[in-house]
């Protein structure tokens, strides 16, 4: 179901549980969130594909992410360290993080907003719950926001 379009926005999802990548893409093509949608399995994946390594160097198969959903539980490298990761960076920062994860533990909420998430989602257990959210991301940040300026990431330069 990737819609690709130039000029549409490109939603990266991170997350291992493939029903919940094919649960989202469905929920944001029933919200009529137009984006080029791509899931990756983990945080590594995830950072592989913002460096361009591995299976992840062209640029028409893996554009830049204008918003990337995050999930906290994932093998080998949490959530929270992807976050720190791309925070940390100065070439990825400005991309938006929505956390969408299963997580309602305040330490997590406040760990995340204090590391530069831009979002905090609980998943909704029904899909009513998650278009209903999804229509929401919508509406803020395609709608009303104005994300970053799209660009070659790789390149940026320091602060």
């Amino acid at each position: 179901m990737n819609y690709k379009t130039v000029n549409r926005i490109v939603l990266v999802m991170v997350d291992d549980d493939e029903d919940d990548c094919l649960l989202v893409e469905a929920a944001l093509y029933e919200a009529e969130m137009k984006c080029d949608f791509y899931c990756v399995k983990d945080g590594q994946g995830v950072l592989d594909y913002l460096n361009r390594k591995g299976s992840y160097q062209d640029t028409d198969s893996s554009p830049r992410p204008d918003i990337i959903l995050l999930d906290l539980n994932l093998p080998s490298m949490s959530g929270r360290e992807v976050l720190l990761k791309l925070k940390s960076d100065h070439r990825f920062r400005s991309i938006p993080v929505i956390i969408l994860t299963a997580s309602s533990d305040n330490e997590d909420i406040s760990y995340c907003y204090d590391t530069g998430a831009n979002t905090y989602i609980i998943k909704e257990p029904s899909f009513a719950g998650l278009l209903a959210g999804f229509k929401v991301v919508k509406e803020y940040w395609l709608e009303t926001a104005t994300l970053p300026p799209k660009g070659d990431f790789v390149s940026r330069k320091k602060d």
